[in-house]
């Protein structure tokens, strides 16, 4: 079991570490800085059910975070940090995968639901970020919710990407069986929540929803 605890947390602590590192000799700032950990650490994590059971992913998301919470009060990860407005979704990730980690009835499930959580929003992020400054536009006129058409479809784009591991993975016949529900409700779904969910909450609100809606097939 110690051997699958460290295949499961060296290459996250090495992805925390490095980001850090980076962040303090300024290679990247802002909103690229947390993405990078955000996808990378979160694609590691989808994929923890291939050698760890739920009970064991559930016990590491919990301390996941209680160290993110140590973590905003002493600021021990900058990078994390990196951004002036308001978000709680560092924590609502580790949230995410206590929850995912609970609920999901098979291995695929998770895979798929943290891939919509990490691959899926983080890429949408870098995408926009990137490409979409010239083609913004305001969720419900809200400048806290401003998205681009870039990252818009950057994230429907990677939320095929993950439907596809959970295909390879084993959810191949639930998938075909439901295939109006998986390829085009889904992931219509999940973007809508993903543009929607201001201060963070998509973090939990996106793969939570895919969660449920896999759960309600098999």
């Amino acid at each position: 079991m110690i051997p699958k605890l460290l295949l499961a947390l060296a290459p996250v602590g090495f992805v925390l570490i490095l980001s850090e590192l980076l962040w303090r000799k300024k290679v990247i700032k802002g909103e690229a800085a947390r993405k990078f950990i955000h996808i990378l650490a979160g694609c590691w994590m989808a994929f923890w059910p291939l050698y760890l059971p739920f009970d064991g992913i559930f016990v590491l998301g919990c301390i996941a975070l209680t160290l993110l919470i140590y973590s905003r009060i002493t600021k021990l990860f900058h990078a994390i940090y990196a951004i002036k407005r308001r978000t709680y979704g560092d924590l609502l990730f580790a949230v995410a995968i206590v929850v995912c980690a609970y609920l999901a009835k098979v291995d695929w499930i998770f895979t798929v639901s943290i891939l919509f959580l990490s691959l899926a929003d983080g890429g949408a992020a870098l995408f926009g970020k990137t490409w979409g400054v010239k083609n913004q536009y305001f969720v419900f006129g809200k400048k806290a919710l401003t998205k681009s058409i870039i990252g818009t479809l950057a994230f429907l784009a990677l939320a095929y990407i993950s439907i596809g591991a959970g295909w390879i993975m084993g959810g191949e016949d639930v998938m075909r069986d439901n295939l109006t529900l998986t390829f085009v409700a889904l992931p219509l779904l999940a973007t809508i929540f993903e543009n929607s969910m201001p201060f963070g909450f998509d973090n939990i609100i996106t793969p939570l929803t895919a969660t449920i809606i896999f759960n309600s097939l098999v």
